[in-house]
């Protein structure tokens, strides 16, 4: 038994429907319990955990399936028949059925495998109806020979009809009769709209007349024939659509077993990726089962879903001796909001779902009951103290070794003294049965208990008493205070009754609940800053880390700058040897220079490490060039990349740089768009060196293909052609160069050379 009610299960399933665009999803949300079974529990978790990873790197569209849904019962009908805009439906939903199920195919779904194994996509019979129907939803004419037949003669009668009413038009009498030179339909048959005293001028049939009774909408006698003809071939196109449609409706109906399957496993497969969709961009963590609770940052999932960031996460441990936890502390201060969180916490694990947090230890309870908030129930004539009576002693007779058991304010509603005692013997009868109670309090005897027993452990919410307000945090070890006058001041009570209150406190105040309360205090104060140390700790250790990586980062970029310059020295190096006519003693001392640098340069790149794990659909910041890119296809030791809409293949060992998070990659990279510059780019290089030449003419190819660049105009000048001749002789085998020519006279002729890349 699980109180789901009572711990707003339906609450957060409320939450979660409202991403959802499939009706069979959260048909199947709806239908959401705990299992009991651990080994289904993992079995769901394993198939969450793959659509999880799946919506993380493609962009899933579920399409919605109200109308399939509405449609599915009549499928199974042996007199089956579905009209043109139904049958579009059923392709519609098994269309998207296909993409949904291509898509995970070729992700490799693996715990999945199981339910797209039972997915037929049916195409046999969608393709029938899209040869058949158009997206109007009409049938079309090529649907079979003989209908488009049909059609083609009903075309033609068609057109007799409208010569022989134009030639009525035409009549040197017709507008004394005609009221307007417009033909009309009347019961499907073709008219003209006439005056009252079209008698006197034409024989007809009239088949309606206005409102007002002036026209009269008469079919002509020499056309009741033609019209006659329309009708039987009408009648005749009728009988083939019908025939079509039902052909198509009972294939339906003999795979009526096959869509039943689909719709089963469907439904499993897309109510994964709607949940997944829900959980995307979210911190979450799937709990581990044991034999202990133990939530670590972990969020009430409704109060997480409401207020976001604004949600203060819980630290809680029952190990596996403790089976009672005491909640103490002032009201406001979150006793009930955690005793829920536990609770609900617990469901959505034994549902296989995730939880909102860092991390998460559950026990897999067969019971998870709870008593909380006033169950008051007038047509039943119970008090509250009665009602919750009546529901803790249904517990008592539930739980077992295998219960969580949640109870607020035990024993409350009642005599104080009596309330207490019974709330103290309530956890003894329940630890006596080895179930795992959490119970809130205000009971100074239940604190009392918690301390004394070696399987109880007492907590206190923590509360700031310098403004009066909760810090919504659970401090182990501590008993706390309830201190309604502190409660009564912040609600902003009469100054005057909370005095008097407080005086009357202290006359019946003895020296030893003083002492045990400014020690419970004490306590409290020191825990709760040691709770703030522990953040500032892992605020701390937090930096550290950012600045390690930061470290590692700039190390890096001086590792790469310093390969840049070494290849930009060796591109020199092999320069000067191809270009330089000097004697065999400088060539020599070239050529060593040469080994060095790349005997160095060889070095410095093996301390670059390349971007590890690239996979299909990362974005990757490349920093040579200071451009973001996204993976499209990984061919061995390559890499095909997007790179502002330049399609490259990259050495998977060149991709120096870190990979991209969603949200840096939104702000860093739009990939998949075509650059096409209309301006007319041009690069100056009349007077300059050959060597010099060549050398800006490299950087710029290199700055031209990034930039997505389709065409470069080099200006080199006429002058002797020797600068023009070795720019194209370096353009020749160049590998981001598609072709290069001598510019038309209108660029600039013999002085310009253009390149497309």
């Amino acid at each position: 038994m699980i109180h789901l009610d009572t711990l707003e299960f339906g609450l957060f399933k409320k939450y979660m429907e409202k991403g959802f665009s499939s009706a069979l999803a959260k048909g199947r949300l709806n239908a959401l319990k705990p299992y009991y079974a651990l080994d289904k529990i993992e079995r769901y978790k394993s198939e969450l955990s793959e659509a999880l990873s799946y919506v993380s790197v493609s962009d899933v569209y579920i399409p919605k399936d109200e109308d399939f849904l509405n449609l599915l019962p009549r499928l199974n009908d042996p007199l089956l028949f579905l009209e043109p805009d139904e049958l579009l439906i059923f392709a519609g939903f098994f269309s998207g059925v296909r993409d949904i199920k291509k898509g995970l195919i070729e992700f490799g779904a693996n715990s999945l495998k199981l339910y797209l194994s039972e997915i037929s996509t049916l195409s046999e019979i969608t393709d029938r109806i899209e040869d058949t129907v158009n997206d109007m939803g009409e049938v079309k004419d090529g649907a079979s020979h003989k209908l488009s037949e049909i059609r083609s003669e009903l075309k033609s009668l068609r057109r007799q009809v409208q010569r022989e009413l134009a030639g009525v038009f035409a009549m040197n009498s017709a507008s004394k009769f005609i009221q307007e030179q417009v033909i009309t339909e009347r019961s499907g048959r073709f008219t003209v709209p006439c005056k009252t005293n079209f008698k006197q001028y034409i024989q007809g049939i009239v088949h309606d007349r206005s409102a007002s009774g002036q026209t009269f909408f008469v079919e002509p006698s020499s056309t009741v024939g033609l019209n006659n003809a329309i009708q039987e071939f009408l009648a005749l196109e009728r009988e083939e659509t019908v025939r079509l449609l039902k052909e198509i409706a009972d294939s339906i109906f003999e795979a009526h077993g096959r869509i039943e399957t689909t719709v089963e496993a469907y439904t499993e497969v897309v109510f994964h990726l709607e949940t997944a969709g829900f959980y995307k961009n979210k911190d979450f963590v799937f709990p581990d089962f044991s034999d202990s609770v133990v939530f670590r940052d972990v969020h009430h999932p409704v109060i997480f879903l409401e207020k976001g960031k604004d949600s203060v996460p819980l630290d809680f441990s029952m190990k596996g001796g403790e089976f009672t936890a005491v909640i103490t502390g002032p009201n406001t201060g979150g006793k009930t909001a955690a005793l829920k969180s536990i609770g609900l916490n617990h469901i959505l694990g034994k549902c296989g779902l995730p939880l909102f947090g860092k991390y998460a230890e559950i026990v897999n309870f067969n019971h998870i009951l709870a008593d909380i908030g006033d169950n008051q129930s007038l047509v039943m004539d119970l008090s509250t103290f009665s009602a919750h009576m009546t529901n803790i002693r249904d517990i008592l007779k539930t739980a077992d070794s295998q219960s969580l058991v949640l109870l607020d304010e035990a024993g409350t509603g009642t005599e104080p003294r009596e309330g207490s005692a019974l709330a103290v013997a309530v956890c003894r009868k329940l630890s006596a049965k080895r179930a795992k109670t959490v119970v809130t309090t205000h009971f100074s005897e239940l604190k009392t208990h918690a301390l004394k027993e070696d399987d109880a452990v007492i907590y206190a919410v923590d509360f700031d008493y310098t403004d009066f307000s909760p810090r919504y945090r659970l401090l182990r070890g501590v008993s706390g205070k309830s201190d309604p006058l502190v409660i009564a001041k912040r609600l902003k009570f009469p100054a005057d009754v909370i005095e008097a209150a407080n005086d009357i406190i202290e006359q019946h105040k003895s020296d030893a609940e003083v002492s045990v309360e400014e020690i419970g205090r004490m306590q409290a104060e020191i825990v709760s800053k040691t709770k703030d140390l522990e953040i500032l700790q892992a605020q701390l250790k937090e930096k550290e880390e950012f600045i390690e990586l930061r470290e590692q980062e700039l190390n890096e970029k001086l590792a790469k700058k310093e390969s840049e310059l070494l290849e930009e020295a060796l591109r020199l190096y092999h320069r000067a040897k191809k270009y330089a006519e000097k004697p065999h003693k400088v060539k020599e001392t070239v050529e060593e220079d040469i080994q060095k640098a790349e005997t160095k340069l060889g070095k410095v790149k093996k301390v670059i490490k390349p971007v590890e794990g690239v996979k299909v659909g990362d974005v990757i910041h490349l920093e040579k060039y200071d451009k973001s890119g996204k993976v499209l296809s990984i061919d061995g030791d390559s890499a095909r990349m997007d790179i502002g809409g330049l399609k490259i293949s990259i050495k998977l060992k060149e991709l120096i740089g870190k990979k991209m998070d969603n949200k840096d990659t939104k702000k860093d990279v739009l990939v998949s768009k075509n650059v096409a510059p209309s301006a007319k780019h041009e690069l100056l290089l009349v007077g300059k060196r050959v060597e010099e030449a060549l050398d800006i003419l490299d950087k710029t190819l290199d700055e031209s293909v990034l930039a997505g660049l389709n065409r470069l105009y080099v200006v080199h000048g006429r002058g002797t052609g020797q600068l023009r001749s070795a720019i194209q002789e370096f353009l020749r085998s160049d590998p981001r160069v598609r072709a290069y020519k001598t510019a038309s006279n209108e660029e600039g002729g013999q002085a310009v050379t253009v390149i497309d890349f």
